[in-house]
């Protein structure tokens, strides 16, 4: 693989090492995770200034809880709850007993949750636009430089092929979980609340939300910080014209060059997600939650002239009636 360069000294050029390339793969996955994040917690769900044009509309692998027209529909899950019944008599004057049976406990929906993942290309970074602008540079020989032209340059299917890794199972940033608070696996970062995934309602022991999270971040990012160098003209023999990457130039080259390449493998189901009833094990259970309801049953019988009234109540702890996982596919 002909890795991209960056400034050796004052004026010369040598490949990334790998620490270079940790962090170069870490910031896109970083980047692409803020899309996640603001998809959930902006009130456009958009971020027009960062590539995404479609108002509500997330970057391929994004979650909703909901349909969204385009969408791939990944499971769904229910929650009930167990109900307060009541039987009714009149007085009896034959003889026999006034109270009726006790009717049992009643069983409701409160609600089903379906959920969708955007497994299409987005309309976040759709072409790779401008290679000698945004692109980088790397030596095909010697003293010969080429910017990369392509998506199917060895670097790109490198760099996303360890992004996919790195999400499935190393340190997570841009892939999701589902907990009652933030999680902390993959080593200490930030995680970002997507808002509920599912609530477990109960009659009367309390309601359990669980909610879906983003990772974004880690306290400690892997590597260092040093950026690669592009073309800054038309022709390659210009060697005068390369300038070490600043801030927004080495954000052009994740926007416009890298996240596209992460977004396409995405988008042919490299990172899909499904709710399924079986736990699925290792780093592909990205979390569980449960339907429970309360099955012991409180009898109480009243009177109020003239009718006799048997009452059966939810009571006690609540027992799991299903329990779902959120499972991410190895994208291997």
């Amino acid at each position: 693989m002909a890795r991209p360069l960056k400034i050796n000294g004052t004026s010369g050029l040598k490949q990334m090492s790998d620490a270079d390339l940790d962090r170069l793969q870490y910031n896109l996955r970083k980047r692409y995770a803020s899309f996640l994040a603001y998809y959930h917690t902006s009130s456009s769900g958009v971020n027009a200034a960062n590539g995404q044009t479609s108002s509500g509309t997330g970057p391929a692998g994004a979650l909703n809880v909901g349909s969204v027209s385009g969408w791939t529909s990944i499971g769904s899950a229910t929650d009930t709850k167990s109900t307060q019944q009541s039987a009714t008599q009149e007085r009896n004057n034959s003889g026999g007993d006034d109270y009726p049976a006790y009717p049992g406990l009643g069983t409701t929906t409160v609600s089903t949750y379906a959920y969708h993942q955007n497994q299409s290309a987005s309309t976040l970074g759709t072409a790779f636009a401008a290679n000698d602008q945004y692109s980088y540079l790397k030596f095909i020989s010697p003293a010969t430089l080429r910017t990369a032209t392509g998506y199917n340059d060895d670097f790109f299917d490198e760099i996303i092929t360890q992004c996919l890794t790195d999400m499935y199972s190393g340190d997570e940033v841009g892939s999701y979980r589902v907990s009652t608070s933030a999680p902390s696996s993959g080593g200490a970062g930030t995680w970002t609340d997507c808002g509920t995934w599912h609530a477990d309602t109960t009659y009367a022991a309390g309601t359990t939300t669980h909610k879906l999270w983003v990772k974004t971040a880690l306290d400690t990012p892997p590597g260092t910080d040093i950026k690669p160098v592009m073309w800054n003209g038309s022709l390659i023999k210009e060697v005068a014209s390369i300038d070490e990457t600043g801030a927004y130039q080495a954000t052009s080259f994740i926007d416009q060059a890298l996240i596209p390449a992460l977004i396409n493998k995405v988008a042919a189901s490299k990172i899909k997600y499904e709710v399924v009833t079986s736990d699925p094990g290792g780093s592909s259970n990205r979390g569980s939650f449960t339907d429970t309801r309360q099955t012991t049953e409180l009898q109480e019988q009243s009177f109020s002239d003239p009718t006799y009234t048997s009452t059966s109540t939810p009571s006690g702890a609540a027992s799991a009636q299903a329990t779902y996982f959120l499972k991410l596919n190895n994208p291997a």
